[in-house]
């Protein structure tokens, strides 16, 4: 068998179980980005974030429409995601500008995330193209997030350190220790995703305070509320 013949019985393959749930997943997390991203642009002022908050409603709406192709194609029942009966547009808002831009970098950490994950996992090739183009263009959003944040001076930016001044290697298990015996600075990569985590969990705090003042349900309400106190305990450790 050939390669290309190869090629032609994968593109024929049902969606495997991996296929199934990332695409699923996929389908699920950027329906509600839609409604998320409609409101905010019902009552954005900022035209430079307005403009980035339109390219990604563009880059959800693309991939929830191609995920429903790929599941026409192959009969599979199309989920029931988040829908224009989930939103009121006209609700007053609940964040300032620059907030929707923490918001879209925080979403695409998370989706960056789901792709790249999901992307080694793919085999057939309409999936796998679907997941790269996922990547790309999500990358290309945080890009965008980026720059206007650093742009308007509000781009939170890690910790610097020194270079090292030479080369060591671990010498005991006791390294891993950070609570007992001779206490060692942080490294690179712990710091890294210290402020990794500390930046979400503000971002977390902040949608969950927003939520819980406007939640109508007394159980929803106090689920925002718990989040918010897992949120900012999380913060305030981290930091």
């Amino acid at each position: 068998m050939d390669a290309e013949q190869r090629s032609s019985n994968q593109a024929n393959k049902k969606l495997n179980s991996a296929e199934q749930g990332k695409l699923w997943a996929t389908y699920m997390g950027n329906s509600m980005a839609i409604c998320v991203l409609k409101h905010m642009l019902h009552h954005v002022d900022d035209q430079e974030i307005k403009k980035v908050l339109e390219d990604a409603l563009n880059v959800s709406e693309q991939f929830v429409k191609q995920i429903k192709d790929i599941f026409t194609r192959d009969n599979y029942l199309i989920p029931i995601g988040f829908t224009e009966d989930d939103v009121d547009v006209q609700a007053p808002r609940l964040f300032e500008d620059e907030f929707y831009l923490h918001y879209l970098k925080y979403a695409s950490k998370a989706g960056l995330s789901v792709y790249g994950i999901a992307l080694p996992l793919m085999v057939r090739p309409d999936v796998r193209a679907f997941f790269t183009y996922c990547l790309e263009a999500t990358t290309r959003t945080l890009n965008q997030v980026n720059d206007l944040l650093m742009k308007k001076g509000t781009l939170a930016e890690p910790a610097y350190i020194p270079y090292p001044s030479r080369t060591t290697f671990i010498q005991k298990q006791s390294y891993l220790s950070g609570f007992f015996g001779d206490i060692r600075p942080l490294q690179a990569l712990e710091i890294t995703h210290l402020f990794d985590n500390i930046e979400n969990n503000a971002t977390s705090k902040a949608i969950l305070i927003g939520f819980s003042q406007v939640a109508k349900m007394d159980q929803v309400k106090s689920y925002f509320r718990r989040g918010r106190e897992i949120a900012g305990k999380h913060y305030d450790i981290l930091t």
